[in-house]
């Protein structure tokens, strides 16, 4: 058939995340977390002997690291400048940033429990930090509900 034009059907734009309670404490909780992990990156990264933050780095003993400036890096990359990034995304209603808080959430769960088996010493930003990715984990799986049912809804 000449001069026929075949359309795509048109697709409902992906729901933006509204900055309900739930929103709004996530990202209050990503940068509690943003700006604690960015000075502890840039502590340990401008000084990898631990020192600025009195560390030993006998604590690393059994890690793969030999000195703090990795693990400064993830933290201050990771969950200080990545808090931010999610932020922004939150702040700009981007469908992906409940999601990508919920990660952040999870990871730092994962990172204080991995440290913990690590360094075999406990102190109260442990449990406080913790407990900080896990609000976050869950305030974050709350603000993105709607986008998910939204997401489900278009299949």
């Amino acid at each position: 058939m000449v001069g026929h034009v075949v359309t795509q059907p048109r697709v409902a734009p992906l729901a933006r995340p509204a900055l309900t309670r739930a929103g709004k404490i996530t990202l209050i909780l990503l940068t509690l977390l943003g700006v604690g992990a960015l000075a502890g990156g840039i502590a340990l990264v401008a000084k990898p002997d631990g020192s600025v933050m009195h560390f030993d780095p006998a604590l690393l003993a059994g890690s793969p690291f030999t000195d703090f400036l990795v693990p400064g890096l993830i933290l201050g990359g990771l969950f200080g400048i990545g808090s931010f990034v999610v932020i922004a995304l939150g702040l700009r209603h981007a469908p992906v940033a409940p999601f990508l808080a919920f990660a952040i959430g999870c990871g730092q769960m994962i990172w204080i429990t991995v440290e913990l088996a690590v360094i075999h010493e406990l102190s109260f930003l442990h449990p406080t930090f913790f407990a900080v990715g896990l609000a976050i984990a869950l305030a974050s799986a709350r603000w993105g509900w709607p986008v998910l049912e939204g997401w489900r809804a278009r299949r």
